[in-house]
């Protein structure tokens, strides 16, 4: 019996070391080494070296800029949760609205260029900035968008003295989607319209996800990484539902998902869906997964953005900023 209490309390101890191990690759920011492949990319023997050494997530740089898409820009910054936020502002000449784009988990806002140029040929002007510890931006950790809420409130007030009088549009990709609800919990956003591409529905939901695309039982990993996640970040993960915050939107959405989402399942998403309480649009996107869905399917995508805001689609050329 004694053995049996001290192999089951060491086992204990291995499981919470290895759940604290994989807690700080997931939050931390850090700068060197080779990035953790996805975990669909790993093979098993690689499955196991992640469990154990856990993962590395350094800072990805900005490999791009709008010039890439003959858009002209300038570099902005306000200041965020962490540090200052850097941005880029693309001017659009007579537009009413500005669109503002917040990327995805350890993503940068060079990931959104190609949404970025078609919400421009659209006639709108564009708002693309780094989340803290991404790309051009200062940070030691992630939120995964608890605390990003702020940064989100934070480019709302900014492009308010920036640009006051244009309408203020805001479109989040998963993490950025989940940052953007908890806003709309936290504050009363001064904006006209939300699109929300692949948002995440609980924390705990999306961290079993990652051990799901490992084949490993999310339980009772999943809820140790959320647990020291929450110790290490100072929040309660558990109660980090973007599910339950959408009840709280009072604008028109617009939720953009793929069909086969691995880390966000369709039922689910559909179930967030069904807490907005204002007007609303879902467009299903088949056989894309948790991706790019404005390169998976542009035209699909063009043409839903374009109807949720009233716009039709302009010639592609580089247009005068304004």
């Amino acid at each position: 019996m004694q053995i049996f209490l001290i192999s089951a309390g060491l086992f204990f101890l291995l499981v919470n070391l290895l759940a604290w191990k994989q807690s700080g690759g997931m939050v931390k920011i850090s700068y060197s080494g080779k990035r953790t492949s996805r975990p669909e990319n790993l093979s098993k023997f690689q499955k196991i070296l992640v469990l154990l050494k856990g993962v590395n997530l350094p800072c990805r740089p900005n490999e791009f800029n709008p010039s890439t898409h003959q858009l002209e820009y300038e570099n902005c910054s306000f200041h965020g949760s962490q540090n200052l936020v850097a941005c880029w502002y693309i001017p659009c000449a007579n537009s009413t609205n500005v669109v503002i784009l917040f990327h995805g988990y350890i993503r940068n806002k060079a990931t959104l260029l190609n949404e970025a140029s078609l919400l421009y040929s659209l006639g709108n002007s564009v708002l693309m900035i780094d989340f803290p510890g991404s790309g051009d931006s200062y940070g030691n950790h992630t939120t995964l968008g608890y605390y990003e809420s702020l940064d989100v409130k934070n480019a709302i007030d900014f492009m308010k003295t920036k640009c006051p009088d244009k309408k203020r549009i805001l479109y989040g990709f998963s993490m950025g989607a989940a940052a953007i609800l908890r806003a709309v919990k936290l504050y009363p956003l001064d904006v006209d319209k939300i699109i929300m591409e692949s948002p995440f529905t609980t924390l705990l939901e999306t961290v079993g996800a990652r051990f799901k695309a490992m084949g490993i039982p999310p339980y009772p990993l999943a809820h140790l990484l959320v647990f020291w996640g929450s110790i290490r970040l100072g929040y309660n993960g558990f109660t980090f539902n973007p599910i339950k915050y959408a009840k709280d939107i009072t604008v028109p959405v617009l939720q953009l998902h793929g069909e086969d989402d691995r880390r966000v399942p369709l039922v689910r998403a559909r179930a967030l869906y069904e807490n907005i309480r204002t007007e609303k649009t879902f467009v299903l996107f088949e056989g894309a997964g948790h991706e790019s869905l404005a390169t998976k399917d542009s035209k699909k995508w063009l043409d839903a953005i374009s109807l949720f805001l009233g716009q039709q689609e302009e010639a592609k050329r580089p247009r005068n900023a304004a």
